[in-house]
């Protein structure tokens, strides 16, 4: 086989090569008469400074004094940041500087910047809805346990009272005794519900998305199961069957009930990174 490498093939190999490029770049090529690779640096270059000065508005913006990070995590997320052109994700690229640079907080996750240049828009929003779901449900169980330990010590009193008065009577007693005992263990339910973790609840996201959030260890993929057990009949025996000749088969059935997310520790840490200073 014969190869053509005269200059004219090679010529017309870039010419084709130039006009499939515009038509995914612009400005075209021939506007800025730059050769492919400065083209794409010097795009590359702009996404950086514009994310630089990003960062240094909301660190201007929230009264951020920017501390110095080491370059094995400056690097790549500039690197990474320089390939993104959604605006949305551009801002969370900056908003993930000013808060790594932060002293206060004291953020020093590598893999952030990593995981930001796995996701997409789509995907982006999806956790950050669920955690800003988490976030009102947290914050209004809070309120809730706040009130209950100022008024815990009056309906202690009360009830404490109420199984005094009522001790004679048996059902009144239980009664009370067992709303002192809901009574104490309220503060325990209320930090388990805040615990909790929260589900992702988005239908407009895909299937491949999902599976991308789980590769990430974004979100976790949770299981519920039920179990039932078959009806049986047991043999009557008459006076000549011994008990080892009665064999009885008990069937239980284990049955996938439904199948949902939760966004993962990982995940709310990741948001809470990408989001602005004292929006959380």
């Amino acid at each position: 086989m014969k190869v053509d490498i005269s200059s004219t093939a090679v010529e017309k190999g870039i010419d084709l090569a130039k006009d499939f490029l515009d038509k995914l770049i612009s400005p075209a090529i021939e506007e800025t008469g730059l050769l492919i690779k400065d083209q794409i640096a010097s795009w590359r270059f702009k996404n950086q400074i514009k994310t630089l000065n990003r960062a240094q508005e909301f660190c201007e913006k929230h009264n951020i004094k920017p501390k110095e990070i080491s370059f094995k995590l400056i690097c790549p997320l500039l690197e990474y940041a320089s390939l993104e052109e959604d605006e949305k994700l551009q801002d969370k690229w900056a908003i993930l500087i000013s808060n790594l640079v932060d002293s206060e907080q004291n953020i020093e996750n590598h893999v952030f910047p990593y995981i930001l240049s796995q996701i997409s828009l789509n995907e982006y929003d999806s956790l950050e809805k669920s955690f800003l779901e988490k976030q009102v449900r947290v914050n209004k169980l809070k309120k809730e346990l706040e009130i209950s330990k100022i008024e815990y010590p009056s309906k202690e009193k009360e009830i404490i009272e109420n199984i005094e008065k009522h001790k004679e009577d048996i059902f009144s007693k239980w009664k009370y005794e067992k709303e002192l005992r809901e009574l104490k263990d309220s503060e325990n339910k209320i930090l388990n519900l805040i615990k909790e973790p929260e589900s992702l609840n988005d239908s407009d996201i895909k299937e491949f998305e999902i599976s991308n959030l789980v590769r990430l260890g974004l979100i976790k993929n949770i299981i519920e199961h039920y179990i039932h057990s078959q009806p049986i009949t047991i043999p009557s025996r008459n006076e000549y069957e011994y008990e080892e000749d009665i064999k009885v088969d008990l069937e239980i059935g284990i049955d996938q009930d439904y199948e949902y997310y939760n966004l993962t520790e990982l995940g709310e840490l990741f948001i809470s990174a990408c989001t602005e200073k004292n929006k959380l």
